[in-house]
């Protein structure tokens, strides 16, 4: 499939620049260039190449040349542990890039006159966890992620002078989902490393960079966005969209980014379905958002996208729909076709989606299920509140306590805990309210800057429970460091 090959894009146009990195830019045919050798390694390569992209040159490089030569390939997160790493190895087969110049004896021709993939064929295997927490690999089709990328597209549009930054991992199909429709475009990547520091550390020099470069589309997680307002970054005049992804995003984030001039929009996906399945109209980026339940709209589907309810479970049909979980036989559809995530939603009068929560979030308590994100966007609606984290720990007399995990604002009233209870009681019902509150500095985030609510969990935990203890179940507060 052409339209994956840097060869191909080569061809078609060599002079324009296709990528922007900290320190250069290359052309479609620098690009061709520079990714000709490792092509030629993966000639008749055996396995499922893999690869721990990071945000830069060599990294690309290897997907391109990966994406040319139809060569499946497992993307894994560059900060993951050897044992995650030995166990999504060994459970793909999956080998790593071979040493340049070890191509196969036959393979020297050139890496654009060999036969076009399948469009069926696996393109990647990119990582994702059910509510076990164990390791699933989600197999997108080249059809598939080609499919994404022409319904985002049929939603944004596309200029002469497209540029798209590239700053979420590309071990996340929200990354790498920027390389394949730029690619299929032919259109340019600015590429923006966070290095170890991570995005919300660097979230000044992010809108440097989206200036200096005249970036036209960009794709954040809600905390980053929330992280650029507050250091008071204001968008370069070439931005036409911020596409605002990967977790809910707060009314009142809507309102202060519409302020700032910041056109989002909101959006909806999966690992299974090659990222956005819903979005905002582009038509409708300037507007402010609708509000649903405490939450904002996420658009509507895209082209070809169908949605509907099972109770409040989000259930999908998509041509970029992923052709199964590798390894295993049962089919991740059910009798008719649809695909059942594991996220709870409403859909609205003009057929918007709103996304609630998951479902293997939701806490038990008391035979109450609670969900931590309703308990959540109502705490950050408290102006001394700047972030929280809603979870559930272990309770002999009703199965799960509630807890949460609160930052205080910068500027705001200092944070008293035991108000919190009477504030959070105007709005929630009696058996949602945390049962005991801890102050942190910062909270965990995942690298693309998502909140991390297992290592919260982890972190945490501990110490609100023993806090719960020595007060016997009852309403407590704590610091926690």
């Amino acid at each position: 499939m052409s339209l994956l090959s840097i060869f191909a894009a080569a061809r078609e146009s060599p002079k324009r620049v296709g990528l922007i990195t900290a320190t250069a830019q290359y052309t479609f045919a620098d690009l061709a260039a520079l990714s000709s050798d490792r092509a030629n390694t993966l000639y008749r390569f055996p396995a499922p190449l893999l690869l721990q992209p990071s945000i830069d040159l060599e990294s690309m490089l290897w997907l391109y040349a990966a994406s040319a030569m139809g060569t499946t390939f497992l993307a894994l997160h560059t900060r993951a542990t050897a044992g995650e790493q030995a166990a999504v190895t060994a459970l793909a087969g999956a080998r790593s890039a071979p040493t340049l110049g070890e191509e196969a004896t036959d393979s020297r021709a050139e890496p654009s006159d060999r036969p076009v993939s399948h469009p069926d064929q696996a393109y990647c295997l990119m990582q994702t966890s059910g509510s076990s927490g164990s390791p699933k690999l989600v197999e997108l089709s080249r059809r598939a992620v080609l499919a994404s990328a022409a319904a985002s597209q049929s939603n944004l549009g596309l200029l002469d002078d497209e540029r798209w930054l590239l700053c979420l991992p590309l071990a996340h199909v929200a990354g790498l989902s920027i390389l394949v429709r730029m690619l299929a475009a032919r259109r340019m990547v600015v590429l923006f490393d966070p290095g170890e520091a991570g995005l919300l550390a660097r979230a000044a020099d992010l809108g440097r960079q989206m200036h200096e470069h005249r970036v036209t589309l960009v794709s954040l997680v809600p905390s980053v966005l929330e992280r650029l307002l507050r250091e008071g970054v204001r968008p370069p005049r070439s931005l036409r969209a911020v596409l605002v992804g990967g977790a809910g995003c707060s009314e009142e984030m809507a309102v202060r980014a519409r302020r700032a001039g910041f056109p989002i929009l909101t959006s909806y996906g999966l690992t299974e379905t090659g990222s956005q399945i819903v979005a905002r109209r582009y038509s409708e980026r300037d507007l402010p958002l609708p509000g649903r339940s405490g939450c904002v709209s996420s658009g509507h589907p895209l082209p070809g996208v169908e949605l509907k309810l099972v109770g409040e479970t989000i259930a999908l049909k998509t041509p970029a729909l992923f052709s199964g979980y590798f390894g295993r036989t049962a089919t991740p559809l059910d009798a008719e076709g649809w695909f059942i995530t594991s996220d709870r939603g409403l859909i609205g009068p003009e057929g918007e989606l709103y996304v609630l929560g998951r479902n293997d979030t939701v806490i038990v308590t008391g035979g109450e299920k609670v969900s931590p994100e309703e308990v959540e966007r109502v705490l950050r609606k408290i102006p001394a509140i700047r972030e929280a984290c809603v979870f559930g720990v272990p309770c002999a007399e009703f199965g799960s306590s509630i807890v949460a995990v609160v930052t205080a604002a910068t500027s705001g009233p200092e944070i008293d805990l035991e108000l919190l209870f009477a504030q959070l009681g105007e709005e929630l019902a009696r058996f949602k309210l945390p049962r005991a509150f801890a102050l942190a500095k910062v909270l965990p985030v995942t690298a693309s800057g998502k909140l991390d609510r297992q290592a919260c969990r982890d972190r945490f935990g501990p110490g609100l429970v023993s806090i719960l203890a020595a007060r016997g179940g009852h309403a407590a507060k704590g610091q926690v460091p």
